[in-house]
């Protein structure tokens, strides 16, 4: 049996300079895929507990799956795997583009980076080796800088160059890791790179993919297509091919679930600026990721040049972004929210993560607990200059000594004076743009997610708020946590075979295992896949119980407890506290953890 892999990863020390190839036996790759899966497997293995997340210590694991680098569309993501600085969990995040594509052609399935360069220092890894360049000269360049310099340095076509900017050099916990103006976004892996000295990894090789050209694969890859080109969500005139993810915009105020001003209401006044046939113009045109039909992302125009090279076609920004920037700062200028985007791009800093930092400083303003007379920025609710000059305060790592740079639950810890009840986080993480008090799943989504405050480790917007496959009453609590313990192993499954969630609106759970099943050339199921995912489910959560976490930290901010929603379609939901505690018993009892939300597994299991 061949399977899809190259059964080798690459072992690198950043201290001693040493790089060491490895193989995993093939039972691991069969019992986690790859990807998430396969990263947490080797997360617990080669990290003691309770590292601290900054030492050199901790390791940064970038992985595949099965599926990376073929012609199956939406499937070729690659995946980054830590501990989080941020929130002292398990970290995950993956991405489009090109750097799935390039790591697999350099050979390797996985690279585990430990320890810490004297001196910044960038990688080169391909299929002939890993070297370490000096990386002094690009140290506190943009990364959209460092990864120019390093194409024209390197010159091959193909080469994809993951880096961080002058944000995750400086320690910023929410700072990301770019590739091509896409993101390894959340949870502060950015700043575990930086605190390793590594400026940057760029990816390169010419190896063979031969399993992806038998006719049986590709005769699935054409299904798969068809399938997306019929979908009403991803064929082209569809939403997603249109607008990427900023129709979505239309979707949370129209049922009252878009947070606005640090979550004080749920609808926002201006958000028609941000989904009206003016902004939907500012596209120049479609990018893609590879191998994918869908086309999701967007380069648009402002109305003056902003950059590095004053041009005024950038990249366009996702609903998340739009979100974060624009109702939860209470602002409806479109270019605005394109250049908070970009600044965070080339500072690589977590969109919203950053976002909420800012809006909690805004409320801070808002009550009067700051002004502009302390060490903190004192931005106020729509001021678009004072939202982009503390994007710049934070990218450059903020003052000395205060917590802005740590995220809104240190922040909040700092400021006191009761304004942890509006830090909008989840064991740390800032929440994304659904307010749960308008769709109860959600927020018990929120409360168990790995990383923390999370909706895509299982989204539960396509029942709650699409009523897809069928409409589900979403202010109630009942069935909720079945439907939560049922989707999010589906998502960590997703993860690990590198497939995106925006394809997965055409192409079932069923087209992955039929397309598996050709690659492994032996009939993989679906239960099969679905175990997988509990399995790597499992694990992630006993990760998080080793580092010290609890029932008590599944948990939300008081806010969504104790203030109604003021307006719109969700006026007067909260989140009960009792009903929340209720959902919990039963997603325990549904996932197999006892009543501490600690996963029955023996780890043995689990070691390699």
């Amino acid at each position: 049996m061949q399977l899809p892999y190259f059964m080798r990863g690459a072992r690198i020390d950043l201290g001693s300079k040493i790089v060491r190839l490895e193989s995993l036996d093939e039972l691991f790759y069969r019992r986690f895929i790859g990807g998430k899966g396969l990263g947490a497997l080797l997360l617990l293995n080669n990290l003691e507990p309770l590292v601290d997340p900054l030492s050199p210590d901790n390791i940064l694991i970038f992985l595949t799956g099965p599926l990376t680098g073929s012609p199956y569309p939406g499937a070729s993501r690659g995946a980054l795997v830590t501990k989080s600085p941020l929130t002292g969990t398990f970290l995950d995040s993956n991405i489009g583009g090109g750097f799935g594509r390039a790591l697999k052609s350099a050979g390797l399935d996985y690279l585990i980076i430990r320890g810490k360069s004297e001196v910044p220092v960038w990688l080169v890894v391909s299929d002939t080796g890993v070297s370490f360049r000096d990386a002094r000269s690009l140290w506190g360049e943009s990364t959209r800088k460092t990864e120019s310099a390093i194409k024209r340095e390197m010159n091959p076509a193909g080469v994809e160059v993951a880096t961080i900017g002058r944000a995750g050099e400086r320690g910023v916990l929410f700072a990301s890791i770019a590739c091509g103006g896409r993101m390894f976004g959340r949870g502060g892996a950015g700043a575990v790179m930086g605190s390793k000295n590594l400026k940057a990894v760029a990816l390169t090789g010419q190896s063979e993919l031969p399993w992806f050209r038998t006719g049986a694969f590709m005769a699935e890859v054409r299904e798969a297509r068809e399938k997306i080109r019929m979908n009403p969500s991803t064929k082209k005139g569809g939403p997603f091919p249109l607008y990427g993810t900023t129709f979505t915009t239309h979707v949370t105020n129209t049922m009252g679930v878009l947070p606005t001003r640090n979550w004080q209401e749920a609808t926002f006044e201006g958000a028609e600026k941000l989904y009206d046939a003016a902004f939907f113009a500012k596209k120049v045109k479609s990018t893609s990721c590879f191998q994918c039909p869908v086309a999701c992302g967007r380069i648009v125009k402002t109305e003056t040049g902003y950059g590095d090279d004053s041009t005024d076609m950038l990249r366009g920004p996702e609903y998340e972004t739009v979100y974060a920037f624009g109702p939860n700062c209470g602002i409806s200028d479109p270019d605005t929210i394109i250049k908070a985007n970009y600044l965070c791009e080339g500072y690589g800093l977590d969109t919203i993560s950053c976002g909420l930092v800012i809006s909690f400083l805004m409320e801070c303003a808002q009550k009067g607990i700051i002004d502009g007379n302390c060490h903190f920025p004192a931005p106020e609710f729509g001021d678009c200059p004072a939202l982009l000059e503390t994007i710049e305060y934070i990218g450059e790592g903020g003052g000395p000594g205060n917590s802005i740079i740590k995220g809104v639950k240190r922040l909040s810890e700092e400021v006191g004076r009761g304004t942890e009840r509006f830090a909008m986080c989840v064991k740390g993480l800032e929440l994304p743009g659904y307010d749960p008090r308008g769709m109860k799943a959600m927020a018990l989504l929120y409360a168990t997610a790995d990383r923390g405050g999370c909706h895509v480790r299982g989204s539960t917007l396509r029942a709650e708020l699409l009523g897809l496959p069928v409409p589900v009453d979403r202010f109630s609590y009942d069935g909720k946590a079945a439907l939560v313990a049922g989707i999010q192993p589906i998502y960590a499954m997703m993860n690990s075979y590198s497939a995106c969630l925006f394809s997965a609106f055409a192409v079932s759970v069923d087209d992955y295992a039929r397309a598996l099943s050709a690659l492994f050339e032996q009939t993989v199921t679906v239960p099969e896949l679905l175990a997988a995912g509990m399995r790597t489910w499992n694990l992630t959560r006993y990760f998080n119980c080793r580092e010290g976490y609890s029932r008590q930290d599944d948990t939300l901010p008081a806010r969504l407890f104790e203030d109604p929603v003021p307006d719109g379609p969700a006026k007067g939901q909260t989140i009960d506290r009792s009903r929340l505690e209720g959902m919990k018993n039963d997603y325990y009892r549904l996932m197999g953890w006892d009543e501490s939300g600690r996963p029955l597994i023996d780890p043995e299991e689990y070691r390699l």
